[in-house]
Parts: C-alpha cells; structure tokens; sequence
C-alpha cells in the first residue's frame, strides 16, 4: 500500500510540475474562463446586443466587482498578519522548536508536520499557515536530509481544516447580527458557531481529517529511497523568514543608548507595549464577559473582528515592545504581498459570476442551483459541499463565496427541510477542500519556505482526493 500511495504521489508531482502556472497567472487564466462561461450563460439586459453585453459584463461585472470586498480583504490581510507577528514571538517560537524535536524519524517528521499545522489553523487560519511553514523549517533544520517538499506540503495540508475551525468566515458570518441573509429576507436569525463550529459533525471531521487522515497519508507518501527527496541546507534559511532582519520577539531587550530620543524610548518601552496589549485583551475579556451576561456563551460570540481584534493585542504582548511588533508586521506584509496583489482579480472574478443583468441569473447562482437541482433527496450537504469547492476555483474567499452561494444554498435547504447549519458547515468544508490544488493561499507560506506551487501540490493533490471522500460521507451521516 505504500509502494502505491507514494507511486500515485509522484505522478501527481510531475504532472502539477509540467501543468500547474504560477498562482498570479493562474488568477489571470481563472479570470477569463469566470468571463467566458458569464458571457455564455447569463443573459443579457433587455435590448442589448452581444458587444453591449461584453462591455457590461467586463464593466459591471469585472471592474464593478474588483474594489467590491476592500473592507473584507483588509480583514483577510490582518489576520494573517496578525497570525503571522503571533508566530514570530517566542512563546511560539520556543513551542515550535520542541515540537520539532519529538520525532524521532524522518517519515514520523513529516507525518508529524501536518498535525501540527491542522491544529494552529483550527484556532486561526492565518496562524496555520504562519505556524505550519515555520515548523517545516524548523523540522528540516532538526533533520538535514529530510525531503523538505513533502514536509511543506504537510505544512499547507494542515490548511484543509481550517474553515472547520475558530476563524471560520462561514460559521461567522451566519453568526453575525444583520448578514446579508437576513437583509435579503432569507434568513430571520441568526445561527450561533454552537450549531456549526462546535457540533459533533465538524469536530469529528476536524479529528478524522486533520489528525487521523493527513499523518497516515504523509507518513505513506514519504519517500524510502534519498535519491528521490529534495533536502534543504538549513544554511540556505536567512535569519529571519522573509531572509531579512530578524524580528524581535518575545519581550525584546529595551536596552537604549543614554542620549536616545524620547520617541525611541517609547518605541522600546516595555511597559507601554504590555500595557497596551493587556488593555486589548482585557477588552476580549469583556466582549465576551458582556455576551454571557446577555446569555451567549463565548463561542457563539466569535467574529471576524474580535479573532483580529484578540491576535493583535495577544502579538503585541507577546512581543513586548511596540518596536518589536512593528518589526514583526513589517515581516508579516512583505510576506502577504502575493494576497493583497490577487485579492483584487479574486474580487473581480467574484463581480463576474456574481454579475446578472435586470431578469437574469448569474454564474454563480446557475452553479448552484444546477448543482443542488442534481442532487437526489437527503444528499443536500454533500452536494453543497461539491458546490462550495467547484465556486472555490473561481472565489477563494470563504465569506465571499458564501456572498455569492449562500442564498441558494440555505433557500434549498430551507425547501427540502435540510438543516441549514448542516448544509452552512458543509459549504465551509468545501471552501477549504479545493484550496489544496488553489494555489492562493499558499502563497504566503510559499514565501516562507522559499518553495514554489509546484513543489507541493502534487502532494496535496492526493490530501484533496482522499478528504474528499470523508468530508463527502461524514458531513451527510455524523450528527450535528
């Protein structure tokens, strides 16, 4: 079995190396075939001809769509830099390198790494991704000839869990007071992350996935003959992960020269960066303090906003000094660069098969509803699920896509008497699922490792095909 398991790897290695683009030109390419499937499928405005429908399209639906999720890609880029200056504190960094030291093999290192990652990205995403490619460096350093490919794509892999997790944009969002459901008329209530983050179908599936499945996947894709690994000189790591100065985290030194200025001082003091950072979390404390005093209990409390909002001031005093965190941030966007340029075309192709002229039915919904017309009784979460990691391609923004399938989904849910949390959680696992051949959000751990797209989706291919399957069945049988 693991002669053929590692067989099946290497193919998809070679294929996704011949095949698979950069991930910016992939955006480009995903941009124009969202165009051509708008311009086929939907209809155009009354009494416009075809050039007039190709100008509205690129206009109303392109250009219209790409400033469109500013605030929400601002909210996407802070928590990953906040989970970023989190992991770049000692604290963590000091976590890292013991866990690194607890394999005693290669093969073990490697199905290791992916267990490690799965858990930071069940508590923060942007922590997962962070987390995950420091302790792939961290686990090549402890073992010079291990292949650092696998282990890098053990480190993404552990990605696949996230949208099940604590920062999931979905749950949260269906959480949120006045969503655009409830706008729109479709919902009248909310739904707390009691009935979606923490049910027994998502926890289950977090555990079967991300601690069962992926440690005996890379452990059986690792390879056994070292002409086939690809190591890494840990000489090769600059000191920092961006190959800059390293950040000063972990209570810094205040040490400052007499004749300093007093801006320097502030920027060095100790205690006005704990200060700081205690306020904020002290602020956490009574946000959710606040909620359970009006009868909600913290976890159906959770938000984009407040996990930020808890990241930055839990950074801030880890690190200590105010000189400390900015130096980490300033390591945290030139490592975000590749997100803040592709957010935008990502936008845009969410304008495109979102766009629907007067009388029509855009791209998205079509998806959708074909998808779930398709889909025999009592199959709903599976099929949402498949509907949710197809949009993904095209819309790798858990909250955006939902923005764009969210209303058929949850108005077939409330049709066939399907639970609408159900088919919400199933939804987010299929965002997260296809983000293993979607090489978006790789790119800030990309940059970390210093690997390209192609030397790990190959790997991951087989992580997509494999949880595939147990999300499929899982989300449709376990109880919520």
């Amino acid at each position: 079995m693991t002669n053929a398991i590692r067989q099946a790897a290497e193919r998809s290695s070679k294929l996704v190396e011949q095949y698979l683009p950069d991930a910016f030109l992939f955006a480009i390419i995903l941009t124009g075939v969202a165009f051509v499937l708008a311009l086929v499928s939907v209809a155009p405005a009354e009494g416009v001809g075809a050039v007039g429908h190709a100008g509205n399209l690129l206009i109303d639906g392109w250009y219209g769509g790409f400033w469109n999720l500013l605030s929400f890609g601002m909210q996407m880029t802070l928590i990953l830099m906040t989970g970023y200056a989190l992991a770049q504190t000692k604290p963590v960094d000091w976590l890292l390198t013991r866990l690194a030291g607890v394999p005693n093999t290669e093969r073990g290192a490697a199905a290791m790494v992916p267990v490690v990652a799965a858990a930071a990205s069940f508590v923060h995403w942007g922590l997962g991704l962070v987390v995950g490619a420091l302790f792939a460096r961290k686990i090549a350093t402890e073992m010079r000839g291990i292949d650092f490919p696998i282990v890098v794509a053990g480190a993404y892999s552990g990605f696949v869990v996230w949208h099940g997790g604590l920062a999931g944009s979905i749950p949260l969002l269906l959480n949120t007071e006045g969503n655009f459901l409830i706008e729109a008329g479709i919902l009248d209530t909310t739904f707390g992350t009691g009935g979606t983050i923490f049910t027994v179908a998502n926890l289950v599936l977090v555990v079967a996935v991300g601690f069962l499945f992926l440690p005996a996947l890379f452990a059986l894709m690792y390879p056994a003959d070292d002409a086939k690994k690809t190591p890494i000189d840990p000489a090769a790591f600059e000191t920092a992960t961006d190959g800059g100065e390293q950040a000063t985290g972990g209570w810094a030194s205040t040490d400052v020269p007499e004749d300093a200025s007093l801006a320097t001082r502030i920027e060095h003091s100790l205690g006005i960066g704990v200060t700081i950072g205690v306020v904020g979390l002290l602020a956490v404390v009574l946000y959710f303090w606040e909620g359970i005093q009006n009868g909600t209990m913290p976890w159906n409390n959770l938000n984009l906003n407040i996990v930020n909002f808890g990241f930055l001031f839990l950074g801030l005093l880890f690190h200590g000094t105010p000189k400390a965190y900015i130096e980490a941030i300033v390591e945290a966007v030139e490592n975000v660069w590749g997100i803040i340029l592709q957010f935008p075309f990502y936008a845009g192709i969410m304008g495109i098969m979102a766009y629907a002229p007067e009388g029509s039915v855009s791209l998205a919904t079509q998806i959708a509803q074909g998808m779930v017309a398709v889909a025999p009784d009592g199959t709903l979460p599976a099929f949402a699920f498949f509907t949710a990691g197809l949009v993904n391609f095209f819309v790798p923004s858990g909250g955006g896509e939902w923005a764009v399938i969210g209303e058929t989904l949850v108005t077939a849910a409330k049709a066939s008497g399907e639970s609408i949390p159900r088919v919400a959680v199933a939804a987010s696992w299929g965002d997260a699922w296809t983000n293993m051949i979607q090489p978006f959000w790789a790119i800030p751990l990309l940059s970390i490792s210093g690997l390209s797209v192609r030397d790990i989706m190959g790997y991951c291919v087989m992580v997509l095909l494999g949880a595939g399957v147990l999300v499929a069945v899982g989300i449709s049988v376990l109880p919520m």
